[in-house]
């Protein structure tokens, strides 16, 4: 009888703290549920703000499916959330890039705000792209393959700006900037040579500057030869 009694007053003991713990993990998972829910809307966010010039479709399906995962995620955990209610959406986009239908978006970034926002946006995705969990499936290889793209994105992005300015200083006969904005376009895609899609741009830049060379080269030696 003893034994009885002192086996439930130790029940009792433990109860409150039990159920304060039962408690503090509850509002924990909460917590952590909210975060993964609030990350993932600025992910797609993020997503939606990156054209495909900067993005390959092979990325966005890698992190449309993430999404879909996330969302399955938070369904099973009976967590709601506008962004759990984007799921229909999220079917139909990934459905979309996946599909022969789907338009490519060539935009490119034309100005300092727009390369802001952009680096922005692949500031978010190489931040969450990091962060995506191993028992998500995917491996550490192809994690590094969309690293490296999201940061060929990042370095595209401003090679698009420095070559619209290079451009226009070419129209306001100003050959000698352009050059050089040329000139840092092409070591930005040269540091990030592992991508396969930057030799095309890096063939692009060295057309350029050696259309400009020649054009500046042709200036300085014409005041020469009608010295001779």
């Amino acid at each position: 009888m003893l034994v009885l009694v002192a086996v439930v007053l130790f029940i009792c003991c433990l109860l409150p703290a039990f159920l304060r713990w039962r408690k503090q993990q509850r509002i924990l998972k909460e917590k952590l549920l909210s975060r993964l829910s609030k990350r993932s809307e600025r992910l797609l966010y993020s997503l939606e703000m990156v054209s495909d010039r900067y993005l390959t479709v092979e990325t966005k399906v890698f992190f449309f499916e993430y999404l879909l995962d996330v969302v399955g995620q938070l369904t099973n955990a009976n967590y709601q959330s506008s962004f759990v209610l984007k799921k229909a959406y999220l079917d139909h986009t990934l459905s979309d890039l996946k599909s022969k239908q789907h338009i490519l978006s060539k935009g490119r970034v034309g100005n300092q705000e727009q390369l802001d926002q952009i680096h922005g946006a692949l500031q978010c995705i190489l931040r969450e792209v990091r962060n995506i969990p191993e028992n998500y499936g995917a491996s550490r290889a192809i994690i590094r393959h969309h690293i490296a793209l999201a940061r060929y994105a990042h370095a595209l992005a401003y090679r698009d700006l420095l070559v619209k300015q290079a451009g226009m200083d070419m129209d306001n006969n100003k050959k000698g900037q352009a050059l050089e904005k040329y000139r840092i376009a092409l070591s930005i895609m040269e540091k990030n040579a592992s991508v396969t899609q930057s030799k095309r741009e890096m063939t692009r830049l060295k057309n350029k500057i050696q259309d400009v060379e020649n054009v500046l080269f042709a200036k300085k030696e014409k005041p020469e030869s009608e010295l001779k």
